[in-house]
């Protein structure tokens, strides 16, 4: 799993798209994701979704570090969020929550491409 870091509230916190994560987005936003919702959002559903995939992923990455043995400071609330930054962040906090959805497709593509390069098949895809 590729996790990332980025400096949010005064402290390097690791991020990190986990199945627990994909399993919420896809449970809160349907099969079309959170990308596709926010090309219809307006600002303050953009920033409600924002927050709430920042706070996920900070949680993930909080337990990812725990159990490698990575510092990372504990993740924040959505409140903690709200109260820390401002509209003008709403572009860099999209950035930070895209970087981690990015890292963690790459990973995916990194792999398939692994797989087929060793001779492998491809694994049938999980139901439902």
């Amino acid at each position: 799993m590729k996790v990332i870091t980025r400096y949010i509230c005064g402290e390097d916190r690791v991020l990190c798209y986990s199945l627990r994560v994909t399993k919420a987005v896809t449970e809160r936003y349907g099969t079309g994701g959170i990308r596709e919702k926010l090309k219809e959002s307006s600002t303050s559903e953009t920033l409600d979704a924002v927050i709430w995939m920042l706070t996920l992923m900070m949680e993930a990455g909080k337990k990812y570090a725990d159990k490698n043995g990575i510092p990372c400071p504990p993740s924040l609330s959505e409140d903690d969020m709200l109260d820390n930054y401002g509209l003008d962040d709403l572009t860099e906090l999209y950035g930070m929550f895209s970087d981690a959805m990015s890292a963690g497709a790459q990973q995916s593509v990194e792999a398939e491409a692994k797989n087929e390069e060793a001779g492998q098949k491809e694994a049938s895809p999980l139901p439902g």
